[in-house]
């Protein structure tokens, strides 16, 4: 007499294949949204040191001293400080954004050069 089926031992041995190869898809999800999520971070990290970069662009030629401040509502646990320094040239200024957030218990950066000259 023919049997068709499966035994016991193949199905419990494709469930365990099975199991295997959706823990992994699992751990890549997650892996993923976490790179998703420092995407976003990264990407409002640089959002907010443009903004404070054309400030001084459009302010033109400053004097040069340090300021500092919050990303308000726009930009929630981020701080920025801004470094405006002479430099060799004298109708050429040096001008450094940094932006800094925490990401979960990680103390993140981002920071932006440019150089302005006098109009």
């Amino acid at each position: 007499m023919k049997s068709f089926g499966f035994t016991l031992l193949e199905v419990m041995i494709a469930l365990a294949i099975l199991s295997l190869v959706a823990i992994a898809f699992l751990r890549f999800q997650a892996g993923s949204i976490r790179l998703i999520d420092e995407a976003h971070y990264i990407s409002l990290a640089t959002l907010l040191a443009k903004e404070k970069m054309s400030e001084m662009e459009t302010k033109g030629f400053a004097e040069p001293g340090k300021s500092s401040g919050e990303g308000e509502e726009s930009f929630p646990g981020f701080k920025w400080a801004r470094i405006v320094s002479a430099t060799e040239v004298g109708n050429v200024q040096k001008v450094q954004v940094k932006v800094l957030w925490k990401e979960g218990n990680n103390d993140r950066s981002l920071e932006l050069i440019t150089y302005l000259t006098k109009r």
